[in-house]
């Protein structure tokens, strides 16, 4: 039986409020989601294969947060 990915690398992994974010950089993986109850529920993966498929996606993702780290720093500017 064939290992699964996160089965075959420790990923690293960061923790925000109630979400997380955990990298597999061999699996070109990025798993998003929630911890609830002491546990990882894996909502969302961003594959690094899709993601550099397309022309638009990477310059668009390091745009968005780009622009919602500036929104943040303007915020706290204004407080």
């Amino acid at each position: 039986m064939t290992k699964k990915y996160w089965e075959n690398e420790t990923p690293e992994t960061i923790e925000f409020g109630n979400y997380f974010m955990r990298c597999f950089d061999k699996a070109g993986k990025l798993q998003f989601g929630v911890k609830i109850d002491g546990k990882f529920i894996v909502k969302f993966v961003l594959d690094r294969t899709a993601l550099f498929s397309s022309e638009e996606a990477p310059a668009y993702l390091r745009g968005t947060v780009s622009d919602w780290e500036e929104m943040l720093e303007d915020q706290n500017n204004d407080n």
